[in-house]
């Protein structure tokens, strides 16, 4: 069942669009024929492409003890933060500069401009690449080489290698540098411009992506896209060796500054000790004092030790009143974050870091973003809500440190007293060797952090590793020929097939006979092929086409009026409006029934355009309307075939309603019919005048007459209309004019007529419903 479905459904496809078949042909074609020029002006594009791996905190992937010892100050890596920092314009800038791409040389042909690399005959190296400026009005300058004498000729100047000349595009000045290729006869010219910095660094951005191979993954993947190959290796290269360098710039930074704060320190410790070296040096020599007690020793160590623990505290105290002023001093602004040096709080070194990093990020937005960007007020709130919370994790801890600092400071007081009960000399001994002590304590305890510092000045560069290094693809990578071509093949074709439906499911004309069927109560009796003939030669008596001389025996004998019927003699046709094809229909059943032996009469009623008159050429005869006026009477007939006699319409009568009420057209139909076999009457169209209507009771059936691609749809809701009022009797619809489907139309084939399948109507009828808005 379902196979039967599939063969009706492709079948129903078939049928709908292949008489289109030459339209698709040549849409395909010049979807071909596009793709083609669309490749063959594209510039290639190669796919250059490295990995690297970045240390991420949050995925398990961390450094030995041993490497952390070395770079104490390095700061641990997020994946998602390292990827932008990479395609930040800071490093994208920077590998603009140090590349020198901002100068391009070419040389221009009639179709296309042939761009060098790593054979340009120079590298152009700018003085101050970001002073570069592009001029409209100089789109490039033409020079060539002479390298045996070491010149570049510009503008008609002689200009020596390695020197600084001015820039024709004004801004910072620049030089010609040897690039080795010598093979360039120094007739050849070429051309070069150059390209600001910042218009390059959105060019690469627009070709770059950088991207973790998977959200588990550390392994970032770098992707760059280069008409030349060479060149986008060099530029993934570049793009990793900015980013360690800003990475190893970032970290000595910091430990510069930490490295300037020890050293302030320790000169401060190291007087305050020189000082009280030489007190106890001028007390010893003053009071002989050699030896104390073990008394004095136990009391000695013990404010020693509260000493120390007080120093220490003093010095974190320091450093959170730096930190403190830091926080409290900032505008936004980034700038060297101080030292954390002796506060042992990962919490305050991860908000500093952090506040440093969103101040980085600022700096660099602002210098390409206004002020009331939504990017920008985003990081500058961020900064506003860390600081908050740096200063409340600083005087929190500078407030547990003060009441450490005053316990301690209780408890030596103690010991203070206990040495005040010693001789006078001991305690001030002691006094001042435990000065002495705790000064000497805190000097070592300076020259160790400022060793480990030091340490970090050479990182290992653990946190980023290569594992691929740049390589371009073998292929170009864009555009893709198939793709494109396949692109070229089918939207053209998929295109016609959009017209193709959307022009009948959107027409407002009837196009099948299954919109009469589903939309009309009347039955529909069967469909005329269109002629395209001239109007003198529309009478089947007048040429031998058996095709449509059949099709009229066939509706002649559905009506019951062929091969001997006798429950039908009388037959009204008419249409809806005007230009249907009534008159044709009427006379050409007429016409068939006369050549079929029987005796016919054909009247025609339509008074006011006669179009049987008309087709019989019988204007100028007398007809219906002055019977009707002045009596009846047979004779007025015209015999114009072997048992066919035309019964004219005669002078035109806009009062034919009228006349059909009157005794004189009852009396002549009575005539005609006992004196015929057959009658067709031709009558005027329904929507203009109610002679049909009138007509009705007198005739047998009723036939209508639509038109292929010429009768609005909305007519069917008058003929429905006339069928439930009964004002027409026993009628039947004739599709006239049925024209092919399809770009070639040969003979009289059936595109539209013939009864669709019962898949196709509802395919169909549920499309229509869906297209009815756009009507």
């Amino acid at each position: 069942m379902t196979n039967q479905k599939q063969q009706n459904l492709f079948h129903i496809i078939l049928q709908k669009f292949l008489p289109f078949w030459p339209l698709f042909l040549v849409l395909s074609l010049l979807g071909l024929i596009l793709a083609k020029v669309y490749i063959s002006k594209t510039v290639p594009l190669y796919e250059s492409t490295a990995a690297l791996i970045v240390n991420d905190e949050k995925k398990g992937v961390d450094q030995s003890q041993l490497m952390e010892s070395f770079n104490v100050f390095e700061a641990k890596k997020i994946v998602e933060n390292e990827i932008e920092v990479i395609k930040s314009r800071d490093v994208i800038e920077d590998v603009v500069i140090n590349l020198g791409l901002y100068s391009k040389i070419y040389s221009s042909s009639f179709f296309s401009d042939y761009e060098y690399y790593e054979t340009s005959p120079v590298k152009i190296v700018l003085q101050e690449p970001l002073r570069t400026i592009s001029k409209v009005d100089i789109e490039k300058v033409e020079f060539s080489v002479d390298y045996e004498k070491g010149l570049v000729v510009m503008n008609g100047d002689s200009l020596p290698f390695n020197t600084w000349v001015s820039n024709p595009f004004g801004g910072s000045a620049l030089k010609f540098l040897p690039n080795g290729f010598k093979k360039y006869n120094k007739d050849k010219t070429f051309n070069f411009n150059i390209v600001s910095p910042r218009v390059l660094v959105d060019q690469i951005l627009d070709n770059l992506y950088v991207g973790a191979t998977s959200k588990l993954a550390t392994v970032v993947r770098i992707y760059y896209y280069d008409p030349i190959p060479d060149r986008g290796n060099e530029i993934v290269n570049q793009i990793i060796e900015s980013y360690k360098r800003a990475t190893v710039t970032s970290q000595n930074s910091l430990a510069s500054n930490t490295l300037n704060f020890i050293d302030e320190r320790m000169e401060e410790v190291g007087k305050d000790l020189s000082s009280v070296e030489k007190d106890l040096e001028k007390y010893r020599s003053k009071e002989g004092v050699i030896n104390l007690g073990e008394q004095g020793n136990l009391y000695l160590r013990n404010v020693g030790d509260y000493d120390r623990r007080i120093g220490e505290i003093d010095l974190q105290l320091s450093v959170l009143n730096k930190v403190e002023k830091y926080v409290i001093s900032k505008n936004n602004n980034s700038g060297i974050v101080p030292s954390t040096l002796g506060v042992d709080d990962p919490i305050l070194s991860q908000l500093l870091q952090k506040l440093y990093d969103a101040e980085i990020e600022y700096g660099e937005l602002s210098k390409t973003t206004a002020e009331n960007n939504p990017l920008l007020t985003v990081i500058k709130n961020k900064i506003e809500n860390i600081r908050p919370s740096i200063l409340e994790n600083v005087r929190s801890q500078k407030s547990n440190l003060l009441a450490s600092k005053s316990s301690l400071s209780t408890n030596s007081g103690k010991y203070n007293e206990a040495l005040n009960i010693l001789p006078e000399q001991e305690r001030i001994f002691l006094e001042i060797n435990r000065r002495k002590k705790s000064i000497e304590d805190l000097y070592d305890f300076l020259v160790q952090k400022r060793e480990e510092t030091a340490l970090s000045f050479a990182p290992t560069m653990g946190n980023v590793r290569v594992i691929e290094k740049a390589e371009s693809s073998l292929k170009p990578v864009s555009p893709k020929k198939s793709l494109i071509y396949l692109i070229g093949l089918l939207l053209p074709f998929g295109l016609g097939l959009i017209w193709v439906a959307g022009k009948e499911l959107l027409s407002t004309k009837i196009l099948f006979r299954s919109d009469l069927e589903t939309e009309a109560f009347i039955p529909v009796l069967g469909e005329l092929a269109y002629v395209d003939k001239p109007k003198e030669e529309l009478l089947v008596s007048q040429h031998e086409d058996l095709f449509i001389v059949d099709q009229f025996r066939r509706l002649l004998t559905d009506l019951d009026l062929f091969d001997g019927g006798e429950t039908i003699q009388t037959v009204m046709v008419t249409s809806s409006i005007a230009g249907e094809g009534k008159s044709y229909v009427s006379s050409n059943l007429a016409v068939t029934l006369a050549l079929s032996g029987k005796k016919t009469a054909l009247i025609d009623m339509d008074l006011r355009i006669a179009g049987v008159t008309k087709l019989f050429h019988l204007e100028d005869e007398v007809g219906v309307s002055e019977v009707l006026l002045e009596g009846v009477q047979l004779n007025f007939g015209i015999q114009k075939l072997n048992n066919l006699t035309v019964f004219p319409a005669g002078a035109k009568n806009l009062n034919s309603s009228n006349l059909l009420n009157s005794e004189n057209w009852k009396e002549l139909i009575s005539k005609i019919k006992n004196e015929f076999d057959a009658i067709i009457i031709d009558t005027s169209p329904t929507t203009l005048v109610s002679d049909a209507p009138m007509l009705s009771k007198y005739v047998d059936k009723t036939v209508i007459v639509t038109r292929h691609d010429y009768t609005p749809k909305f007519i069917l809701q008058h003929i429905d209309e006339l069928f439930l009022r009964k004002k027409i009797n026993n009628s039947v619809i004739i599709f006239n004019g049925v024209k092919s489907r399809g770009i070639i139309k040969k003979g009289y084939g059936y595109g539209y007529g013939y009864e669709e399948p019962l898949e196709e109507k509802k395919i169909r009828r549920i499309l229509r419903n869906i297209l009815k808005p756009l009507r």
